[in-house]
């Protein structure tokens, strides 16, 4: 009896590490949105283009440009695994991007569509948007 209860712990222990490694990976989805979001307000091409996946990267050199001179930061902003459309995982975001220019604040919303994020070589990567 004793041996089964020490078998069931086990077991049950086990299945709640793989459970929080699944989660793990589908919030490092999340997190590398949210990275890319703060390279896009800091215009930092190099760090937006390392979080992209290749068919991206052009697309996240003209995002690195659209805010670069405008003083850009985050304002609350929180992303989260929202589904997955075949292989591609959805990540879901709320907040805003602010920017200044010339005196000017305006706010950018980062929840407008969802992030497309796909994991190649171990790494999540962005790209592109759902429709």
């Amino acid at each position: 009896m004793k041996r089964l209860l020490l078998y069931t712990g086990l077991l049950g222990l086990a299945l709640a590490f793989f459970l929080t490694g699944c989660q793990g990976g589908q919030s490092g989805a999340a997190s590398a949105i949210q990275k890319y979001l703060q390279a896009r307000a800091a215009s930092d091409v190099d760090q937006m283009t390392l979080l992209s996946c290749p068919a991206w990267e052009a697309q996240a050199r003209v995002e690195a440009a659209s805010f670069k001179s405008m003083n850009a930061k985050l304002d609350g902003v929180i992303c989260q695994v929202s589904g997955s459309d075949g292989s591609t995982t959805l990540v879901t975001c709320q907040g805003h991007i602010v920017t200044t220019y010339q005196g000017e604040a305006r706010q950018w919303t980062v929840g407008d569509h969802p992030f497309k994020v796909v994991q190649q070589d171990g790494q999540w990567q962005m790209c592109g948007y759902a429709n």
